[in-house]
């Protein structure tokens, strides 16, 4: 049902070595090497083609105009996360592996900290460290095993 803590790490570790290449290589930029870009390595790495690289499939300059062209093809964050298989948790308590949404940023968790994409930044980090009980996540999932 659940990835193991194993396949988690491979698939963190993949898709921040190619978000890193592609920020190393052309900077920062959306749709290519930002946290939604992460998002959609890390689904790739753990299932291969998936519904998170079509839905994602498009342009934006900011997050507001990402969160608009999201809501035009009919996602919201919820639905996206339903969509590509993820597991919507009713209780904040995030595991090794599990991806939030917070304030329109996407991040997976990692073993201890998030990890995510800051324009600021080049390339993945990890950043705060995740709590027991997680406060002001828009939503909160897990990657469920079957492929869609």
């Amino acid at each position: 049902m659940y990835y193991t803590s194993k396949e988690i790490s491979t698939a963190i570790n993949k898709s921040t070595e190619i978000i890193n290449y592609r920020a190393k290589e052309e900077g920062y930029v959306r749709g290519f090497s930002d946290c939604y870009a992460l998002l959609v390595e890390y689904d790739r790495v753990l299932r291969g083609k998936t519904k998170a690289d079509d839905i994602l499939n498009f342009e934006y300059l900011n997050t507001k105009e990402f969160l608009y062209k999201m809501l035009k093809r009919g996602y919201n964050f919820e639905s996206f996360a339903k969509a590509c298989n993820y597991e919507i948790l009713t209780k904040p308590r995030p595991m090794f592996g599990d991806i939030g949404f917070k304030n329109g940023s996407a991040m997976i968790a990692g073993e201890y900290r998030w990890v995510t994409v800051e324009e600021d930044k080049k390339g993945v980090r990890s950043g705060t460290q995740y709590s027991y009980f997680e406060r002001n996540l828009q939503i909160l999932a897990r990657p469920l095993r079957s492929s869609l």
